[in-house]
């Protein structure tokens, strides 16, 4: 292989590249099987032909059993419900999800979601207050998990609702008390035996929905047409996909069946939402829900309350066109916002100083929307390759969310910062934080600290991890239709990355302002157009200096005035 930069890394490197073709596809297509650990028939045919039927049993799910019971209980006794929602998109599927189930039982429950700024994330204090007298049971989406002092007031509270919690969030409580007035639900929960840990709410709330129907009166599950799980599988696709779930195992048995769904989906809501983000129509697929679908519900939350998003996905909207059409509105103004918060973080912050100082960028301004503080600190995250953590003060109290890269544990390092914190949680990748304003400056200084210890300069180098080296003869359509069957792509699934050495580049020309450029290269006698979307300052010094280039890049089929041909979506070139 010709000299490639240190920052081009294999994602499989022990994967001989002259082993035998796995049972009739091709050399290139087993080489990535196998890079997805996918070595025999049984397993490749399970990986792209997934079933239904290798979902795993509801009730392995810690907490399942009892919540079922309670459930029961309440419906049996003809009890008032209370929905309660996490106000982003897998919050607000998984509260639909949970709330059409109860109305075709016949059960009018109410529907909860907090505001994001003025109330917070999770099951609080004052959500409950004001829950008082009016209902029997509380079943928690997508939250519910780690807001210890609500869960300790209910436990202690013979008077005060139940609550059931369906989450997946990782849990801070080593042990779950043995009290049936506050059930966890949360296939992540200490010494759970469920095979699969990494469901979205949107997934646990299915198999909430799957163990309920199971335990119903013959009666009651009369009500329900033998395909109503599989009718539901649209919606958990999407929230699956929104919350960057890993698209693996049980994930990716329901989000791609749950894409087929959306082609014919019977969620009113939904198909109107389609329509006004994917004018063009077209078979959907995960880019569409990760771009185009998702940042619209999650829009409503982040500019407003996320109730609309829910009306719309619960079957019971008067004018869903209408609500979709706002959504889009809430959409645009959301990106708005967050591009006024990334421009203002630009011109205030010298950036090379923060990663040869810092090592993350930690700030804070009460000028930014705190709805939109985690999209932006992702955005930080993109361009610069830098974790970020972005602050407001409001109301006497800090909020942050931050978002990282890989070898970087966010919430690993916040625990060791815990005692700084009203609450924090979150993943490796990302992480929300309430704390006392005053603690800031020590947050920041312990923070960067633990950065600079575990961050080396080589770290925030972008990497790009590939499959194969290829030469453009290799890139054919039947290629093209092989990788399809790998789809859909996402975390744990990544779509195919390339290389290609030796292209000689034949002729370029700027695109949108210079911001793109289309590409003609030449690699052993054949050419293909390629795309170079944002092109950075370093990529154009390459291709106004050099004539013979190597490049990283996945593959695309593009379909202009009903000709196809396909082409190279490139990453990196040197």
């Amino acid at each position: 292989m010709a000299d490639i930069p240190n920052n081009w890394i294999s994602r499989n490197p022990l994967i001989k590249t002259s082993s035998p073709p796995i049972c009739e596809y091709s050399s290139i297509f087993s080489i990535l099987l196998r890079s997805r650990g996918l070595d025999t028939a049984e397993k490749i045919r399970a990986f792209l032909e997934p079933s239904t039927k290798s979902l795993h049993d509801p009730f392995l799910i810690p907490g399942m059993g009892k919540g079922i019971e309670r459930f029961k209980e309440a419906i049996s006794s003809k009890q008032k419900i209370l929905v309660f929602a996490d106000y982003d998109a897998d919050g607000v599927i998984s509260a639909a999800l949970v709330h059409n189930f109860l109305r075709v039982l016949g059960i009018d429950a109410d529907i909860y979601i907090p505001d994001r700024i003025e109330e917070g994330y999770d099951l609080s204090m004052g959500s409950i207050r004001k829950s008082a007298g009016k209902t029997d049971l509380i079943i928690c989406v997508d939250c519910g998990t780690n807001n210890l002092e609500s869960q300790e007031y209910i436990r202690n509270n013979k008077d005060g609702p139940d609550v059931i919690a369906c989450d997946h969030h990782n849990p801070t409580l080593k042990d779950q008390p043995d009290n049936n007035k506050y059930i966890i639900i949360n296939p992540k929960m200490p010494a759970s035996k469920y095979p699969f840990k990494d469901l979205s709410a949107g997934g646990v709330a299915f198999k909430f929905i799957k163990a309920a129907l199971r335990s119903l009166e013959d009666s009651q599950k009369k009500i329900f047409n033998s395909n109503y799980l599989n009718s539901l599988l649209d919606l958990v696709a999407v929230s699956t996909i929104a919350d960057i779930m890993p698209l693996i195992g049980e994930n990716r048995i329901l989000a791609k069946i749950g894409l087929k769904k959306i082609q014919e989906t019977s969620n009113a809501g939904l198909k109107a939402l389609i329509d006004i983000a994917i004018p063009d129509g077209g078979i959907i697929g995960e880019y569409d829900i990760g771009y185009n679908i998702a940042p619209r519900l999650n829009a409503a939350g982040r500019v407003g309350n996320a109730i609309n998003s829910f009306k719309l996905l619960s079957n019971d909207a008067a004018d869903n066109i209408m609500i979709a059409r706002n959504l889009d509105s809430s959409n645009n103004k959301r990106r708005e916002i967050q591009r006024a918060v990334i421009d203002d973080i630009e011109e205030k912050y010298d950036f090379e100083k923060i990663i040869s100082r810092d090592r993350i960028f930690i700030a804070r301004s009460d000028d930014w929307s705190e709805g939109v503080l985690g999209i932006a600190a992702s955005g930080i995250v993109k361009k610069y390759n830098l974790p970020a953590i972005l602050f407001r003060e409001r109301n006497g109290i800090m909020k942050g969310s931050g978002r990282s890269i890989p070898g970087f544990d966010l919430h690993g390092n916040l625990l060791q910062l815990k005692d700084l914190f009203i609450r924090f949680g979150g993943h490796k990748m990302a992480c929300g934080i309430s704390m006392d304003p005053d603690n800031y400056d020590e947050f920041y200084l312990k923070m960067t600290s633990l950065a600079k210890k575990k961050i080396s300069y080589s770290d925030l180098i972008k990497k790009y991890k590939y499959d194969i080296e290829l030469g453009f003869r290799d890139i054919n359509t039947r290629l093209l239709d092989d990788l399809e069957l790998l789809r859909p792509y996402g975390e744990g699934n990544p779509g195919p990355v390339f290389i290609t050495v030796d292209c000689k580049v034949i002729n370029k020309r700027k695109l949108k302002d210079g911001k793109h450029i289309k590409i003609s290269l030449e690699n052993n006698g054949k050419i293909i157009e390629g795309l170079i979307f944002n092109i950075s300052d370093t990529h154009k010094k390459i291709l106004k200096n050099k004539k013979i280039i190597n490049i990283l890049y996945g593959l695309q089929l593009n379909v202009w005035n009903n000709t196809e041909s396909i082409q190279i979506m490139i990453k990196d070139i040197f």
